[in-house]
Parts: C-alpha cells; structure tokens; sequence
C-alpha cells in the first residue's frame, strides 16, 4: 500500500480557468491533442431525469491550472471529440461509470483509452470501490471538501465554492495517475487494470448500440415466468427502455419492474383486464395503456420457436454449497495476490457458473472470469465448485 503523510487541508484556492465559447475550447484542444493524459471529470444533474445533464467538464492536463468547460456556452464539439477519441491521450477518471454516460449523452462517445483511478486502487489493495476524497487523502495527505456534491450545476454563475470544488476533482488526479501506474508496473498489473477499465467501456459501447432486446434478464423475478411469459417481458422491457431515454424519465417512472412481471404473467387481452394490474393508475392507462396491449398482443403472437428460454432458478442447497466451496477457494486466491475478494470474482460470476453447467467446462465462464483472472483461477475453481 502506497506510504502517506497525515491528512492536511487543502489550500484556500486552486488554479482554474472557465473555458466559455467554441474558440476557447478548439485552442485547448489543440494543445491537449499533444499530451500523454488528461485528467477529466464532469458535473452533472440527474434527480429526475433518465440522462445525466451536464453542466461542467474539468479537466487538467498535469498542470497548476484546472479548466472548466462550460457546456452551456459550446456549440461546436468537433475538436473536443476528436480529443476523446484519440488512442495517444490517456483519459484519467475516478468511478468513471456516471462520466461514460455523460458523454454518451451529450456528445454520442465512449472517450478511449481510459484510466480508472478507482479501479486502479483497488488493484494496488488501496481499497475497494475507495472514494475521491479518500484515496487523495491516503496517496497525498490531503482532505478535500465534499459539501458541493449535489449542488445545482446548471445553475448560472456557478458559485466561487461549485468552481473550487470542480477544479480540485482533477487537480489532484495526474500526481494520483503518474504514482498508480509506478506501483502497478512494478507490480506487473498494469495490464490488468487496463483489460479491466477497458471491459468496463465495452459495457457502454454495447448499450450505443441500441439494442436492447436482453433488458428483461435484469428483471428481479423473471425466473418464475414460462417461456411464453418471457417472450411478453422481453418485448415490454425492451418498449419502456425505449420510451424512457425517449421521454428522458427514470425507468421506474415509465412503469416498474414488478408491473411489468405482472402484465407479462397474465396478459392481459383489454384495458379492463390491464386495469387490474396493480401500480397502474388512469394517467397510465390513459396514455400508455393501449401501446401495452399492442406490445402484449404482438409478443403472444410469436411462434414458440421465437420464445427465449426459461431463466435459471434461485440456487437449491447443493448449488449453494458449490458456491460457497466457490467463494472460499476465491478468498484464499484473493489474499495470495493481495488483492479485495471483489476484484478477483464477484459472486454473481460465480452463480453464473453454476446456473449454465453443473459441470466444469471452461468454454461456460463468464469473460469477467478469463484474461488476466484466467491462470490465477482455473483450473481450481471449477475443481472447488465440481
């Protein structure tokens, strides 16, 4: 673990700049093209939305100044996009989930290649899932201030204590970055911490796509459904996505997971029947009811042979004794290689394994088990779960 110094404040002010304007930007980009990293976050609202809604993006490319970029005054994106995108310049987030879709949905881009500071320190045992404050506290001895977290970032003028809270989230990163990658070269993991941020990002392309056919897998209790049942869930779990990122509202809010357990169970034929279904209310119906029964109707329609198959059960005593075997062979590796039992297999994996084949053929591990995992865990977890 990375030695520190007790925690200190943070000076009164931190070097910033608000970058207002196309022209502004082209004439960083053009500069930023040219480095090795840069050290990026994003500020965003999303309380009530589907999409995160940006109002901020920092960014710092090693030096004493942070730039804040104001979305609200930009109309040209091209140079920043092209930024983004370019394989020389490494992107340096901290649990860069939200900022992935940020950019997704304000400029239709998966930046690459990104460097996770998150990830990273996990795999240097800094800690699992360790917060910003928390690992520049531990790698610099300095504490930062959380108060402006959940601020109102579209707001405008953005106050001076929102501008210095933006500008500390990357002013620390690249002295963070340059340590990390130190450590795991020496380690011989940096590799690894770049397949793992790299699976992360194929998550995100996969959702550009737009095919969201496989939603319904993430449903809680679609197990208990038949295969015809299935077939009605998928298409109405694919028709909400849909019409949430259309209307920009949270799932939920279209209509919930349970409602839609419910529709696909008894298929309903009319709205009286539909009406019956409990959470529905009139407003619902009013507006939506009649494209749940179309969308009902079509998937009740389809030949059996288009029905997807049944979805594994809960695990019974003997599956979960496997896991458990599972879980302490992973354990023991996770502290040969000192890393958190998190990092080296998370349990859903391993319920994954059990689920597709009682058996121990590799050719049915999920991809978070092979790559670098792969020597370290096979063939002793398969042996361990048999």
């Amino acid at each position: 673990m990375t030695e520190t110094n007790p925690a200190q404040d943070i000076p009164g002010n931190t070097a910033h700049e608000i970058i207002i304007g196309d022209a502004a930007l082209a004439t960083l980009c053009a500069r930023w093209q040219q480095c090795d990293f840069l050290a990026m976050d994003t500020e965003f609202i999303r309380t009530t939305t589907f999409f995160p809604h940006v109002g901020l993006i920092q960014v710092n490319d090693g030096g004493d100044t942070s730039y804040l970029v104001d979305p609200l005054t930009i109309s040209d994106w091209s140079a920043f996009r092209a930024m983004m995108l370019n394989p020389s310049v490494t992107k340096i987030f901290h649990s860069c989930s939200e900022d992935m879709q940020v950019f997704m949905k304000a400029l239709d881009l998966i930046p690459a290649p990104v460097f996770d500071t998150q990830i990273a320190a996990a795999f240097l045992n800094q800690g699992f899932g360790i917060s910003y404050q928390n690992l520049v506290s531990l790698m610099q001895g300095i504490n930062l201030p959380k108060g402006e977290t959940r601020s109102d970032w579209l707001q405008r003028p953005l106050s001076e204590t929102q501008l210095q809270y933006a500008a500390l989230d990357v002013a620390c990163l690249p002295a963070i970055y340059l340590e990390q990658t130190r450590l795991l070269a020496k380690q011989h993991r940096l590799e690894w911490v770049q397949e793992e941020c790299d699976n992360l990002l194929n998550q995100y392309r996969t959702e550009m796509t737009g095919d969201f056919s496989d939603f319904y897998l993430n449903i809680k209790g679609a197990w208990q459904l038949n295969r015809q049942q299935l077939a009605i869930l998928k298409r109405l779990a694919e028709w909400r996505e849909l019409r949430a990122r259309k209307r920009d509202k949270p799932r939920n809010w279209i209509i919930r997971d349970r409602s839609l357990i419910d529709i696909a169970r008894y298929c309903p034929g009319d709205m009286e029947a539909l009406s019956r279904i409990d959470e529905l209310g009139k407003n619902f119906l009013r507006h939506e009811g009649r494209e749940i029964l179309a969308q009902v109707a079509a998937a009740a329609a389809m030949p059996e042979t288009e029905w997807p198959e049944l979805l594994p059960r809960p695990l019974d005593g003997r599956a979960k004794s496997r896991l458990k075997k599972g879980q302490q062979f992973i354990e023991k590796q996770a502290e040969a290689l000192g890393l958190p039992v998190e990092v080296l297999a998370r349990k859903r994996w391993l319920i994954s394994v059990l689920q597709d084949d009682p058996g121990n053929a590799e050719d049915i591990l999920p991809a978070e088990l092979k790559g670098w995992r792969k020597p370290y865990l096979l063939p002793g977890l398969l042996e361990a779960m048999a």
